[in-house]
């Protein structure tokens, strides 16, 4: 054996590819049977009690799960750089406002 007799190597087996196995996208609940909307969104709302729309899930006022009554607590920080929840908030308190002059008529 001489220095230019080198021993034949096998050349390294390439690395298997990982397969990625896609996964399945979860597909949306069936719709919950929709609530028919009044004329009025605000419709039931008083100086102590909520607007009917509202629920646990989503307050009529600021559109997300967080009361807004004008008379419990308002619009938090958060709400009040949203322009869609100040025009929602000045309506329940305008709203308000014409049941109290109309309570007072009385």
């Amino acid at each position: 054996m001489t220095m230019t007799d080198e021993p034949q190597t096998e050349a390294p087996k390439p690395a298997k590819k990982r397969v990625v196995k896609k996964r399945k996208v979860a597909r949306a609940a069936p719709a919950a049977k929709a609530e028919p909307k009044s004329a009025n969104p605000f419709a039931g709302i008083s100086p102590s009690e909520c607007c009917d729309s509202c629920n646990e899930s989503k307050c009529a006022i600021s559109g997300i799960n967080v009361c807004a009554h004008p008379m419990k607590g308002g619009l938090q920080s958060a709400q009040m750089r949203d322009p869609e929840a100040l025009k929602r908030f000045n309506r329940a308190k305008a709203a308000l406002k014409d049941q109290m002059i109309d309570l007072r008529g009385r």
